[in-house]
């Protein structure tokens, strides 16, 4: 690991947060550059040179960096965006991810009486997930840290979105039927814990979807880019904006982990492209990621396959546990 500028300001890592487990294999050095936080957050910016290494774990093939910054809140700090108000707009009209959410909310129907339809969304960005869940019947809300984004999606949605963290929530807001990451386990660190707090938020009986890329396979996808175009750079590790890999069975195994049952995983839908240029560009690169998705989704044991390019995974809040008074 290289700590060349930020020596004091890195933690090691050295049991899986999955498993327990303390053996790795290196699988990716990433690097960290934040020159855009230089003169708005100085201490973030000095982590810009730094580099460590993803490692894979032994036992359960759950992917985590080998340290992370010591620097308080360093996540929060890295995804206080400031986004404009254009960018957020388009964010919430844009379809690219209609595919995702139908399929989620689809997969959530089967599971949860539609007597018992109360979902958060924790890490609602805009809102257009809650939106089209309000809209397919469920009572709705959301957590999002990011004031701009929360403030949106409120006024979009008309749901209540909660601009706390999930401790502050488990204070405060009652028990739900049904909880929902979409691309946000990925993002925080030691995920068995957060899964537990969800499992907290969860009337007994109630379910957690979650979505995140299957690392090994968007990692083959980027060694193949890499190698097709000259100078593509691998940016998955980069500034551990993606802090967890799962594959499927790492994914299973933080939910159960964490308390649930019945868990499960399937292969997820793709986002699909957001390609400035003709239509016709635009057309082939959907057409190859829905051929890839369909492959990953229907062929038998696919989503073990390299086709699997992310995973959606549910588990049950079991009906034994003792309920938190709301």
């Amino acid at each position: 690991m290289s700590t060349r500028h930020v020596a004091a300001a890195i933690q090691p890592v050295d049991r899986c947060w999955v498993c327990d487990h303390d053996q790795f294999d290196p699988f990716l050095q990433c690097a960290f550059e934040h020159t855009q936080f230089a003169a708005r957050d100085p201490e973030l910016a000095a982590y810009t040179g730094a580099r460590l290494w993803l490692r894979r774990c032994r036992r359960c093939g759950f992917g985590q960096p080998e340290a992370v910054p010591a620097l308080t809140h360093y996540f929060d700090r890295m995804y206080d965006q400031h986004w404009s108000d254009e960018w957020i707009e388009s964010e919430f009209v844009s379809r690219s991810k209609d595919l995702i959410f139908r399929g989620i909310l689809a997969d959530l129907r089967r599971r949860v009486p539609a007597a018992e339809r109360r979902l958060l969304d924790v890490g609602a960005h805009v809102g257009k997930f809650l939106h089209q869940a309000a809209q397919d019947g469920w009572r709705v809300e959301g957590i999002e840290l990011n004031p701009r984004t929360a403030a949106y999606a409120a006024r979009r949605t008309g749901a209540v979105i909660h601009q706390v963290n999930l401790d502050a929530f488990l204070m405060t807001g009652g028990q739900v039927d049904a909880v929902t990451l979409i691309d946000v386990l990925e993002h925080i660190p030691e995920p068995v814990r957060m899964l537990r707090k969800i499992r907290q938020l969860l009337k007994p009986g109630g379910w957690v979807g979650v979505k995140v890329p299957c690392a090994p396979s968007q990692l083959r996808k980027e060694r193949v880019r890499a190698a097709l175009r000259s100078g593509y750079q691998i940016s998955i590790g980069t500034n551990l904006v993606h802090v967890n890999h799962f594959d499927p069975g790492s994914l299973v195994r933080a939910l159960e982990a964490a308390g649930f049952e019945q868990a499960t995983v399937r292969t997820a839908a793709p986002e699909l492209s957001m390609v400035v240029g003709s239509r016709l560009r635009v057309a082939l690169d959907d057409l190859v990621r829905m051929t890839i998705f369909l492959c990953g989704r229907w062929m038998p044991g696919a989503v073990h396959w390299p086709v699997a390019l992310n995973l959606q995974a549910y588990g049950r809040a079991r009906r034994g546990d003792v309920a938190r008074a709301p």
